[in-house]
């Protein structure tokens, strides 16, 4: 389930990542739907690190390197 909430947080970040592309292109900086779409897209990735960090805490995300 941790899994799922991570890979959706992140695929809602590159979804906000290009709309804040395209309101830049279209508005040419003159309105502020881009700096909107910046305020979610750093919501966003705060809301994935803390996922992240409490999924390492409880142990339900483990670090696996093929290297280590």
């Amino acid at each position: 389930m941790l899994k799922f909430i991570i890979a959706v947080l992140a695929l809602a970040m590159l979804v906000s990542l290009f709309s804040s592309a395209f309101f830049l292109l279209k508005d040419k900086g003159n309105t502020v739907r881009a700096f909107y779409t910046l305020r979610v897209r750093v919501t966003l990735a705060v809301m994935l690190l803390l996922t992240i960090g409490y999924g390492l805490f409880t142990g339900q995300l483990g670090l696996n390197s093929p290297w280590g």
